[in-house]
C-alpha cells in the first residue's frame, strides 16, 4: 500500500497541499491561507493583540495600586479592589470561550468575540486613570466614589484582556496549520514580552518632565494613552490578519475544515486500510451543557495541570500586582499616601519609577527565554524545563525578600522573567499536544483515545479561568497579610513559597513524550 510508505509529515503535506488548492479554486481566496505555512512576519501580524495585552497587564500591575493607594485607601481594601476582576472573570470567561465555540457568523468565531472585548478594554483604559476627575465632572467627590470608578475601569479593563488572551491563541492556532502552532506561540510570547516591556517603559518615563506631559492631567494618564494606541493598533492589526473557516461552512465542506492532529492521525489509519478511521469528527465544537459537564468531570491530567497553573499564578501574582509598591516602600523608603513633593512621597515616585525599569527587565527576560525554551523542550524535555522555570522565580522572590536592595531587585526580575514565559508556553503546548492525540491519559506507557467531547477553545480558556481564580485569592488575602505583618515583603515570600509549590504539582503533570 503506498499509504504504508509515506511518513505522517507526507500525509500531512498532501492533506494540506489539497485543501490549499480546493480552497483557492472553489472558494472564497480567503479561506486558503488557513492550509500553507505562515511566514514570521505573518504570525507577528497575527500576534500583535497580546502586545496590547501585555502592555495593558503591564501599566495596570504598575499603577494600579499606587491610584488606589493614592485615593486614600489602605492596603486591605487596596488588594480587595483587584478581586472584582478575578470574581467576574472566574464566571463568565469560560462562558465567553464555550460561546465562542459555538458562534455561527460569517466573520468566523473568535473575532467577534475578539472586536467586542477589545472595545471593553479600550473603554476600561479610559476611566482607569481618570477615576478623579470623572467623579468630579458628575459630583462624585467622594474617596468611595472615586474608587467605584477606578474598579469599574479596572474590572473592564482585566477581565477583557483576560478573556482575550486564551481566545487571541486559540483564534491563531485555528487559522495557522499544526506545523505552525508551536511557532505562533512562541512567537506570541516572544513579541509579548516586548508589549509588557513596552508597558513598564511607559512607566518609567517622567512624563511631566516632557512637553508632552503638560497636556495630560497626570504622569498616569499619559501611561495609560501610550497603552490605548499601542492596544487600538494591536487590536485592529490581529484582527485583520487572517480571516477564519465560518462554522457553517466547514459543517458543509470537508476539505475546508482546518486539519488538526486528530483528523491527521485519522487520515494516517484511513490509508492503512482502517475503515473505521475513516469517519471524521466535523468541528471541535461543543454545546454549553457538554461545556460545563466538561469543566466539572475533567480528565485528572487537565485537573493537575490546571492545579500547577493555578499555583503558578498565585506565586507570579503577589509579585505582579503589589510588586512597585514594594519598591517603592520597602527599596526606596518612601510613602505614597505622604504629602506631595515631600522627600517621602519624592522617593516613593522614584521608587515607582525603579520597579518599572526591573518589570521592564523581566518582560524582555520573558522574550528573550521564549526564544530559547522550544529547543530547550527538544532537548531536555518539558518537564524539566517546566519545573526549573518555576523554581526560578521561587528563588528570586526568597532572595529579594531578604536582600532589599536595588541590584537583587533586577537580578529576580530576570528569574521571574523565565517563569512567566514558562507559564504562558508550556500549558499551552500540553493542551494542544492532549488534543491533537485526543488523549487525556496514558495506560501501559500508551496514549487512550477519548471518547468525550471537549472544546479546544474552552480548555484553552481554562488557563484564564485559572489565572482569575488565583488573582480573586490573593486579592483578598494579600492586603490582610500586609497590615498583618506591617510591611510589603509578606509578598515575596507568599511567591517564593507558592512557586515552589507550583513546581512540585509540575512533576506530576502528564506530558505524553512532550
Amino acid at each position: 500500500m503506498e499509504g504504508k510508505e509515506q511518513t505522517d509529515d507526507e500525509v500531512l503535506k498532501g492533506m494540506l497541499s489539497r485543501r490549499f488548492h480546493y480552497a483557492k479554486a472553489h472558494r472564497s481566496s480567503t479561506y486558503h491561507h488557513t492550509f500553507r505555512t505562515k511566514t514570521r512576519w505573518e504570525l507577528v501580524r497575527l500576534s500583535l493583540l497580546i502586545v496590547g495585552i501585555e502592555c495593558t497587564y503591564a501599566t495596570e500591575t504598575a499603577f494600579v495600586a499606587p491610584i488606589l493607594l493614592a485615593i486614600g485607601l489602605p492596603h486591605t481594601v487596596m488588594t480587595m479592589m483587584w478581586a472584582m476582576p478575578p470574581i467576574v472573570g472566574v464566571l463568565f470567561v469560560p462562558v465567553v470561550a464555550s460561546v465562542s465555540d459555538q458562534l455561527r457568523f460569517a466573520w468566523g468565531r473568535r473575532r467577534p468575540v475578539l472586536l467586542i472585548l477589545g472595545i471593553a478594554m479600550l473603554l476600561g483604559m479610559m476611566l482607569l486613570p481618570h477615576g478623579r476627575l470623572i467623579g468630579e465632572m458628575i459630583g462624585l467627590r467622594s474617596v468611595a466614589w472615586i474608587a467605584t470608578i477606578t474598579t469599574i475601569g479596572l474590572t473592564t479593563t482585566d477581565f477583557s484582556a483576560e478573556a482575550s488572551n486564551g481566545l487571541c491563541r486559540t483564534y491563531a492556532m485555528e487559522v495557522c496549520t499544526i506545523q505552525d502552532q508551536a511557532r505562533v506561540l512562541s512567537t506570541m510570547m516572544l513579541i509579548g514580552g516586548m508589549g509588557g516591556m513596552l508597558g513598564y517603559l511607559f512607566g518609567a518615563i517622567d512624563w511631566s518632565a516632557l512637553p508632552i506631559g503638560q497636556y495630560f492631567e497626570s504622569n498616569e494618564a499619559a501611561v495609560f494613552t501610550a497603552n490605548w494606541i499601542v492596544l487600538l493598533i494591536g487590536l485592529v492589526s490581529t484582527l485583520t490578519s487572517f480571516a477564519e473557516i465560518p462554522l457553517p461552512v466547514q459543517e458543509e465542506d470537508e476539505l475546508l475544515r482546518p486539519v488538526t492532529h486528530w483528523m491527521l492521525q485519522n487520515e494516517v489509519k484511513r490509508m492503512r486500510g482502517d475503515e473505521y478511521a475513516a469517519q471524521t469528527n466535523l468541528t471541535e465544537s461543543i454545546g454549553f451543557r457538554q461545556f460545563v459537564r466538561n469543566t466539572l468531570q475533567m480528565p485528572r491530567s487537565m485537573k493537575i495541570l490546571c492545579l500547577t497553573q493555578f499555583l503558578s499564578h498565585m506565586g507570579y501574582l503577589p509579585y505582579c500586582l503589589y510588586f512597585t509598591d514594594f519598591v517603592g516602600a520597602e527599596v526606596f523608603h518612601g510613602d505614597v499616601q505622604a504629602l506631595e513633593h515631600s522627600p517621602a512621597f519624592v522617593r516613593y515616585e522614584e521608587g515607582l519609577r525603579f520597579a518599572c525599569w526591573g518589570m521592564a527587565l523581566f518582560a524582555g527576560c520573558a522574550s528573550l527565554y521564549s526564544l530559547v525554551i522550544e529547543k530547550l523542550i527538544d532537548r531536555v524535555g518539558a518537564r524539566p524545563v517546566y519545573v526549573c522555570g518555576l523554581m526560578a522565580h521561587c528563588v528570586g522572590m526568597l532572595a529579594m525578600g531578604f536582600l532589599r536592595n536595588r541590584a537583587m531587585v533586577m537580578l529576580c526580575c530576570s528569574l521571574t522573567g523565565i517563569m512567566y514565559a514558562t507559564i504562558y508556553s508550556i500549558p499551552f503546548l500540553l493542551i494542544s499536544h492532549y488534543h491533537s492525540k485526543n488523549s487525556f491519559h496514558m495506560k501501559d506507557g500508551k496514549c487512550v483515545e477519548s471518547d468525550e467531547p471537549r472544546g479546544f477553545g474552552a480548555d484553552v480558556s481554562m488557563m484564564s479561568s485559572v489565572l482569575c481564580l488565583a488573582q480573586l485569592i490573593v486579592s483578598l488575602v494579600m492586603g490582610v497579610l500586609i497590615d498583618a505583618a506591617g510591611t510589603t515583603v509578606v509578598i515575596t515570600f507568599v511567591a517564593g513559597g507558592c512557586a515552589f509549590l507550583a513546581a512540585l504539582s509540575a512533576m506530576a503533570v502528564l506530558y505524553m513524550g512532550l
